[in-house]
């Protein structure tokens, strides 16, 4: 599984705009790094984010795929021609 700040990196490749991680402060070593309620939203966004960056890469995909087949289709009809009824005399 991904972590927060790789999903922030792998938004802001893809052009979102991803908020700035709060400011570590330093802190004592009895207290854990990037702990608090800042923390806590920054990560709730981002998962946000990627959520929504990641459904609309699945529905893309599904267009594409969708858009594939149809072309198919149109190919296979327009390769074998229009079917021509015999004239009667």
């Amino acid at each position: 599984m991904l972590t927060s700040d790789q999903k922030a990196c792998i938004l802001r490749k893809n052009g979102f705009a991803v908020p700035d991680a709060p400011e570590t402060s330093l802190l004592t070593p009895a207290q854990p790094p990037a702990s608090g309620a800042a923390m806590q939203a920054w990560h709730r966004a981002i998962e946000a984010l990627f959520a929504s960056y990641a459904a609309a890469r699945a529905a893309k995909s599904l267009r594409d795929a969708q858009e594939k087949s149809q072309l198919e289709q149109l190919r296979q009809m327009a390769s074998t021609g229009p079917r021509l009824r015999p004239q009667r005399a």
